[in-house]
């Protein structure tokens, strides 16, 4: 009963009564203790009493010095902090008790809150030693006390946040603060009282002030430390930055909108602003460059002299172009370089000079000039190499004119005693003269083809040994002349991918060449197989005199006969170029190897092919003869190709779906005098033929009454958009690519034949 009574009496009695064990440990809190410092009893029993409401630094050993048998009872006045962190000061009466061996048994604390009362003493000592000085200074300045009440502000201060005069003495600092920084702001404060020093307030951070009216505004706080014989006070000088923050974000606004990089740096080479580009360029996020010095973005070999660099423009501030005519590189965040181009520009802050530097990636341009100077070159390479083919073309064509024109200037003068076996001899050479020339037109008409990109190819499998007899053949009577042995493989069933003319004509080139530079009685070898790469090669070796490795090196040259011009062969010095480029066309190439003393060794390599089908066993396919009159059973259809296979095909195709008489052609010219003489139901004509083409037969033929009518089918291997769309608005009936899909091409044939009977029909 009587515990009860103690303990209520306690309770009721004014200001907080606490009592602790020798080590400090709460046995009894008060209900005045809870409102002073917010923690119920239950969760101040058995906890530390210094843990509770201790301030940093302070030691209950500390505490417990400062008692004695003599002296057992102590009053001071000092600084708490409350569950909710804020100060609090507490005027304390301590009494400590002792027991019968005189230790310490329990500490008795009766404790009142005097914030209110020390706030009031400060603010009257603020008053009459600052406030002169306060009232002098521009900006807003607030003084609070540890407890972070206001002691003095100025009418700056007042005036800045809304409040009249006086209203803030005795308030809380947190009340200039948004709602949402106020409880982190009393942390703040409280280790800023604990590590005092004159700095400024938040850097790196966007710091608000609120008005009376609630209102918020950006502003700028320093912070110092003054000490008085009442304690210490702290000093905030507050600045309005509203203007600074509309011109920052105006600056930042088009910082944003600059096309290029944007990077700021102050004097000691570090970065204080960046733009999104900068970002995006460099490949690092914003916070991560911001304080870092500039240094990180350029390549390690350039970073150690670019601060000399730097400090030099510092010194003399100026807009300029950094690194006019040195290479500049930029270095991403991964480590990859890039070439830029950099402008920098001064920019006059109120505290410092900033430099701005604008940065642009020049990878493209750089590209685009290594790409035009690249071109530059290859067209002086080009304008030597035409002025040499030029140059070479016109001594080519000129020695054979000279032939031409002078046996025929002789066999035209009828004074000069010209035998007849002489004038035989004259034309003999004249014929031979301009079948040479003919041939050099021929080939250099090719090969200038092949360079503009205007010869067409049909590519199929083509089977060498087939090949090679046919080629056999032309060359026959060359061999028999000069006693060269032709010695060809066994047969074998190996295809190449090609096509089938222009194989033949490359082959032909490289045995012609065997046969007429080999030694007399010599013999030329041909070989071919499989390589282990699946590639097929084919091999003319002769037994010639051979080439040196400087001739071989410029063996594929135009007109460059290495030495032979002056010799009994003849030749262009086109037929190796045309060889090699129409191989390279066939995805395939040549190659040549050779020992001086004993013959050269020509190889094509292609890629392989299935063995094409045996042929039938019927006679080749050549033009079918005109019938006597034009039957009226079956319709008459003329197909114009120089192809042998793709006469064969297309052949085979008609007399399988449908019953047609077949007239061909293997030229142009060839192909509208089969027409016009029997004005045939519908017409195929491939579009790349020797001589005149297919455009140029059709354009003959819709000019002739007689055939203008004939619907004409384009057969062609030419597949691009630009080709078939200028064929229809020619006049060609229909357009089909090769390789023929059956059952197009037979309902286009089909189509022709109903459209080409209907017309009749009209016309009956």
């Amino acid at each position: 009963m009587a515990a009860e009574l103690n303990a209520q009496i306690l309770d009721a009695a004014p200001g907080g009564v606490i009592a602790t064990c020798s080590r400090g440990m709460v046995n009894y809190w008060s209900r005045g203790a809870v409102e002073i410092y917010g923690y119920a009893a239950e969760e101040a029993q058995g906890r530390q009493l210094l843990d509770l409401i201790g301030m940093s630094g302070q030691s209950w050993q500390d505490l417990l010095a400062g008692f004695s048998p003599a002296q057992p009872l102590i009053d001071l006045e000092c600084l708490r902090h409350r569950k909710d962190g804020s100060p609090v000061f507490i005027d304390a009466s301590c009494k400590a008790m002792y027991d019968g061996h005189a230790k310490i048994e329990r500490i008795l604390f009766s404790q009142k809150d005097v914030t209110a009362a020390r706030t009031l003493r400060d603010a009257k000592l603020a008053e009459g030693r600052y406030r002169e000085l306060l009232e002098s200074l521009p900006d807003a300045v607030v003084m609070a006390n540890a407890s972070g009440r206001i002691v003095l502000v100025n009418s700056q201060a007042e005036s800045l946040f809304g409040y009249a005069s006086g209203e803030l003495r005795g308030l809380s600092i947190e009340i200039l603060l948004p709602e949402r920084f106020r409880h982190g702001h009393v942390m703040h404060r409280a280790n800023y009282f604990v590590q005092p020093r004159t700095r400024t307030m938040g850097a790196g951070l966007e710091l608000y002030g609120v008005r009376k009216n609630r209102s918020e505004f950006p502003v700028e706080i320093s912070l110092s430390m003054m000490a008085t014989e009442e304690g210490s006070l702290v000093m905030s000088a507050v600045r309005d930055i509203s203007d600074r923050k509309k011109a920052e974000q105006k600056f930042r606004g088009l910082l944003e909108s600059a096309p290029d990089a944007m990077v700021i740096v102050n004097s000691r080479g570090e970065i204080v602003l960046v733009n999104s580009q900068t970002e995006q360029l460099f490949g690092y996020p914003r916070q991560e460059l911001l304080g870092k010095r500039v240094e990180v973005l350029i390549p390690a070999r350039f970073a150690t002299h670019h601060p000399s660099a730097r400090d030099g423009f510092f010194g003399q501030p100026k807009p300029r172009a950094m690194g006019a005519g040195v290479e500049l590189y930029g270095r991403r965040r991964d480590g990859s370089e890039f070439p830029v181009e950099i402008s920098l520009s001064p920019l006059e802050m109120e505290d410092e000079v900033l430099v701005s530097s604008a940065i642009r990636d020049i990878s493209g341009r750089k590209r685009i000039e290594k790409a035009l100077e690249e071109q530059r070159h290859e067209l002086e390479r080009a304008s030597k190499a035409k002025d040499r083919f030029l140059a070479s073309m016109s001594h080519e064509l000129r020695t054979p004119l000279n032939a031409i024109l002078g046996f025929g200037q002789l066999l035209s003068n009828e004074s000069l005693p010209v035998t007849e076996a002489q004038r035989r001899s004259f034309s003999s050479n004249i014929v031979q003269a301009g079948r040479h020339l003919l041939n050099l037109i021929n080939e250099t008409l090719d090969l200038a083809k092949i360079e503009s990109g205007a010869i067409t190819l049909s590519m199929e499998a083509v089977g060498l040994h087939e090949l090679l007899h046919e080629t056999r053949h032309m060359v026959d009577a060359m061999a028999e002349r000069r006693g060269i042995r032709l010695m060809l493989p066994e047969e074998s069933p190996l295809a190449v991918q090609a096509d089938r003319v222009r194989l033949r004509q490359v082959v032909l080139n490289l045995l012609s060449n065997a046969i007429k530079y080999n030694r007399q009685g010599g013999a030329v070898v041909v070989d071919f197989g499989r390589r282990d790469t699946g590639r097929i090669w084919l091999t003319v070796q002769d037994t010639g005199p051979g080439l040196r490795p400087e001739q071989i090196a410029e063996l594929f040259q135009p007109f460059n006969r290495l030495g032979q011009e002056g010799g009994p062969e003849e030749g262009t010095g086109i037929g190796l170029v045309l060889s090699k480029r129409l191989a390279e066309l066939m995805e395939g190439s040549i190659s040549v190897s050779s020992t001086p003393g004993a013959g050269c060794a020509f190889t094509v390599e292609l890629a392989a092919a299935a063995p094409p089908p045996a042929a039938a066993a019927e006679a080749p396919l050549a033009a079918v003869p005109a019938p006597q009159r034009r039957p009226q059973d079956k319709p008459l259809l003329l197909y114009v190709e120089d192809n042998p296979a793709n006469l064969r095909l297309v052949s085979d195709i008609l007399s399988l779906h449908m019953e047609v008489v077949l007239l061909t052609a293997g030229d142009g010219a060839a192909g509208v005098a089969l027409a016009r003489e029997y004005l045939p139901d519908l017409i195929l004509m491939d579009m790349n033929l020797p001589g005149m083409s297919g455009r140029e037969a059709h354009k003959v033929l819709s000019e002739d009454p007689a055939t203008a009518a004939i619907p004409v089918l384009a057969l062609s291997a030419n597949a691009m958009r630009q080709d078939i769309q200028a064929a229809l608005d020619a006049g060609f009936y229909r357009y089909l690519t090769k390789p023929i899909d059956i059952a197009e091409f037979t309902a286009a044939v089909q189509a022709g034949l109903s459209w080409a009977a209907e017309q009749r029909s009209r016309r009956a």
